[in-house]
């Protein structure tokens, strides 16, 4: 792995910060495994109980992120950081001896609620932990640390799972949240720091503003004209995946994949996205043209989601070997999409209202993949799984196709303005 990449682990602030992200993104996966495993298999649940789970999950993000995050740029972001995880360790606890469904989805939507006030504060964090031209290489580890946890952990919650018990990875993942407490710990206090050094409005915090600094944080990303078009572009992103991504198990049965070898599918997409991430971090030429990576990873992904529509009509025909290497391009691809728009997520706002944009923009992803499973299945049943690959592949490469026209057109207006002056 180059230099490049590790850099910002060279600073003791960041090490600590993104130390601690690690064990709180692996507990995120071993807690998913084990959530699902206990609905559906330790009580009997059916795909009804599964689908509430998954609702609660990500319902805090849209509902409580947004509306706390006025609350977490006020705040120390440390100390909001380790209480989080304290909670986090206590509602582990919980779900330990949850005993049925109703009071297991009250706990996990209040895990959930804590999971999506923390997120704003440790995306507040990286820029105060790490120089300036440091920050590709920062959302980079980031985004790696994130995709390399989606792999590790659903593997190592099912070990954990096979050799001590269904509910055993809740044990586990209270550990690793207090390990990350410890390494916290270690963060300097950027309180007064950030006081010091930003324009923020004094006056609006002693009166209490707080629907005054929500307003703030979404008009900024309405009127930053990059993060507006990256947050647009990821929201719908996002939707087109989670179109088909229920229906994968039963496309991947059309593509000749049974259920011994369906994880081999799953895994190149993991790779891929881990492989992309450190590919970017290595080489940050693209932080100069964040979108146009965007653009082009939108382009190449939806040519392999149309590749595999036609693969579930039966009209294209490879081995197991083509779609997982097709899997890993769209892994790789998925890097192409997500660091950029870390990227612009954090150069484009300043670090006083971090907590409020970062919280803004989750909650319009989050939107998009709870709505867009129902409207897939749905139409599925009508149209078929195929189609809706079709659809979703189509919807992705013109996306990508449009706002490269775009990008270029407004290059090309540029230059025009600029040999006009000039003249």
């Amino acid at each position: 792995m180059n230099i490049g990449l590790v850099k910002p682990l060279t600073f003791r602030a960041y090490r600590s910060l993104f130390s601690a992200q690690l064990f709180s993104d692996l507990g995120n996966w071993l807690d998913f495994v084990a959530l699902q495993v206990i609905v559906a298999y330790q009580w009997g649940l059916d795909e009804t109980a599964i689908a509430a789970l998954i609702f609660v999950l990500g319902v805090p993000w849209v509902i409580i992120g947004p509306f706390a995050s006025v609350f977490v740029d006020r705040c120390n972001k440390k100390f909001v950081m380790i209480v989080c995880l304290l909670l986090r360790i206590i509602l582990v606890g919980g779900l330990f001896i949850a005993p049925n469904l109703p009071i297991l989805l009250i706990l996990v939507f209040l895990k959930g609620t804590v999971a999506a006030i923390y997120d704003p504060a440790r995306q507040s964090m990286i820029r105060f932990t790490i120089p300036e031209e440091y920050l590709p290489q920062a959302v980079t580890l980031s985004q790696l640390s994130n995709n390399t946890m989606k792999i590790l952990g659903p593997a190592l919650g099912g070990g954990i799972i096979a050799v001590f018990g269904a509910k055993s990875p809740f044990l586990f993942e209270g550990v690793g949240f207090f390990l990350a407490v410890t390494l916290l710990l270690k963060l300097p206090n950027i309180k007064e720091h950030v006081l010091n050094t930003d324009s923020i409005n004094k006056e609006s915090i002693k009166k209490n503003d707080y629907w005054k600094e929500l307003i703030e944080g979404i008009k900024h990303i309405v009127y930053t004209p990059k993060l507006q078009t990256a947050v647009v572009l990821s929201s719908i992103g996002f939707f087109l995946i989670f179109l088909y991504d229920g229906l994968l198990v039963f496309i991947a049965q059309n593509l000749g994949f049974s259920q011994g070898n369906f994880g081999l599918l799953i895994s190149a997409v993991g790779l891929g996205s881990v492989i992309g991430s450190i590919l970017l971090g290595n080489w940050t030429g693209w932080k100069s043209k964040p979108l146009q990576i965007m653009s082009v990873a939108f382009l190449l992904s939806g040519f392999f989601i149309i590749v595999m529509g036609l693969g579930d009509m039966g009209v294209v025909t490879l081995p197991l070997i083509g779609w997982c290497l097709g899997a890993f391009i769209l892994g790789l691809m998925g890097s192409g999409e997500s660091v950029p728009y870390s990227y612009l997520l954090q150069s484009e706002t300043p670090k006083h209202m971090m907590g409020r944009v970062s919280a803004v923009a989750t909650a319009f992803q989050t939107i998009s993949m709870l709505i867009a499973p129902a409207i897939g299945s749905l139409f599925a049943k009508l149209i078929g799984a195929s189609i809706i690959l079709l659809a979703a592949g189509g919807a992705t490469w013109l996306m990508g196709v449009i706002v490269l026209l775009f990008i270029v057109k407004r290059i090309n207006h540029s230059k025009k303005i600029k040999g006009e002056f000039n003249n």
